[in-house]
């Protein structure tokens, strides 16, 4: 099979504070929203409360593009879905580590890896809005 130029983007999904997290994501790691649409009046068939919530955004963080939108059928966030991004310096994990966790849960604060990864640091952080994210960066001690 022939390989394709693709690109996986993630699509997050919330109930209806979709603004909030992104806004929250651009904050944690920096990035920009690069397009956004609301659920109009006349669809008729989302509930009135989708009215003015977010349809669909497109944003990134750092050169990752993402997606997001509210839905009325919302299930809730996948255990088994975890987002891991890496940092430049352990003063930049730090500060996304800590916007993550207003409202969420530090699940692992940041420290080195074991050996033989030991050459970066990692936390685990779920989000207030359910998500969770493995926050990575350079090991300051093992620095060159």
């Amino acid at each position: 099979m022939k390989q394709k130029n693709i690109e996986v983007i993630p699509y997050l999904e919330f109930r209806g504070n979709c603004e909030e997290a992104i806004n929250a994501y651009i904050e944690a790691f920096g990035g920009e929203i690069h397009y956004m649409s609301r659920w109009p009046e006349d669809t008729a068939d989302e509930p009135p409360e989708m009215i003015g919530k977010v349809m669909h955004v497109a944003f990134s963080l750092g050169s990752t593009l993402m997606s997001a939108g509210d839905s009325y059928a919302y299930e809730g966030v996948s255990k088994g879905l975890k987002l891991m991004i890496q940092m430049d310096s352990q003063e930049e994990a730090l500060h996304t580590v800590s916007v993550l966790a207003e409202g969420g849960t530090i699940l692992s604060p940041l420290k080195p890896h074991p050996k033989p990864d030991d050459g970066g640091c990692g936390s685990i952080t779920r989000d207030r809005f359910g998500y969770t994210w493995i926050v990575t960066c350079p090991n300051p001690d093992k620095a060159l």
